[in-house]
């Protein structure tokens, strides 16, 4: 069995007055428009493609900003962290804020740094 990895979108916005909202799609799967309040945390799980690479990339808004970008592919996943000794499992973590998205394998506040800001 490959590698599982569970992709974690936190939504860290100072206030909820305007809306985060996102929609992560793959090749094969489309995971909808998520809309989360202040303090939620999207995630889903999947199991790395035995052949080729997996590859979740999510178009983020907010008010009249916007980014694009991948949650998880091939170079991202060296960076997520194992979440148990025993199995093939793996956790990814984005941290969204109002200055842009932050990355962490570990839900650790000194972990985390700047990846990307808002367009």
């Amino acid at each position: 069995l490959t590698a599982g990895y569970t992709v974690h979108i936190i939504d860290a916005l100072q206030n909820n007055d305007v809306p985060l909202s996102f929609r992560c799609q793959s090749k094969d799967d489309d995971l909808g428009i998520q809309k989360p309040n202040v303090g939620d945390d999207f995630h889903f799980f999947f199991h790395w493609a035995a052949f080729g690479s997996t590859r979740f990339y999510c178009h983020f808004y907010w008010g009249s900003k916007q980014q694009f970008f991948d949650v998880i592919n091939e170079h991202i996943s060296n960076d997520c962290g194992r979440t148990d000794i025993f199995k093939n499992e793996y956790e990814c973590i984005w941290k969204v804020q109002d200055d842009g998205f932050y990355f962490a394998g570990h839900n650790s506040p000194e972990l985390y740094s700047l990846k990307y800001s808002w367009n």
